[in-house]
């Protein structure tokens, strides 16, 4: 095995760790505890978002660093992406598109994560209406999995 076969291995699998957690939490977990008083509720989406949050956000570094070697050995130096003429090629081109995608889920992520979900979670515990907030965490967590999933299309257009 190479070393750049090695990267791409451990990139695929952050990436699967990454995008399978969101996907649980979405589509396992949260349907599941739905029917739970809503007290218990926040404190269990709150435990849940705080452990995958401290495990994502390491996969998500791991992901940028092996994603940087990777594109690299593509031919991507500090020039040619800065003056931007490694997008200009379909390759760059195609991963200029993934890593959009990226930032968005990035950006959306940490809303979530950092502002929305937290805030939703003090206002249950203390007894407040949690409605608007828990709406706006479900919709921004959404939004989420279907930027993962277009960062993994994109990621299948770089290989084929």
């Amino acid at each position: 095995m190479t070393w750049y076969q090695f990267v791409v291995i451990v990139h695929v699998v952050c990436a699967t760790m990454w995008v399978g957690g969101i996907l649980f939490l979405g589509l396992v977990a949260v349907p599941a505890i739905r029917r739970m008083q809503p007290g218990a509720r926040a404190e269990l989406l709150g435990a849940l978002g705080r452990r995958f949050r401290a495990i994502g956000y390491v996969l998500l570094g791991v992901l940028i660093v092996t994603g940087v070697v990777q594109s690299a050995f593509r031919g991507a130096t500090i020039a040619n992406v800065l003056d931007g003429t490694f997008f200009q090629q379909p390759f760059g081109a195609t991963l200029g598109r993934k890593l959009l995608f990226f930032v968005a889920m990035l950006a959306v992520s940490i809303v979530h994560d950092f502002i929305v979900g937290p805030a939703s979670v003090r206002a249950a515990r203390a007894g407040r209406e949690t409605e608007r907030l828990r709406k706006a965490a479900s919709w921004l967590a959404r939004l989420t999995a279907v930027l993962a999933l277009l960062v993994v299309a994109y990621a299948v257009l770089l290989v084929r």
